[in-house]
């Protein structure tokens, strides 16, 4: 039985977890801004950012939950 090749995490920009893109897909926890898509741990980091993602781009800006 072989294992399947490691998928690639994505960093939640708003807590700075660790995300599996494909599940956070799947979950609706996608976000798309300025031509990037955004993966996101759960649904409260999601909204966070829908309401206003530029913030979370700003200089010193430090992910945390």
């Amino acid at each position: 039985m072989s294992e399947l090749p490691m998928q690639p995490m994505a960093k939640d920009p708003v807590c700075g977890m660790d995300v599996n893109p494909e599940i956070a897909k799947a979950q609706g926890l996608a976000a798309e801004y300025r031509g990037e898509t955004y993966y996101f741990c759960g649904k409260g980091c999601k909204l966070d950012f829908d309401d206003e993602p530029a913030r979370f781009f700003e200089a010193g800006y430090q992910p945390h939950m």
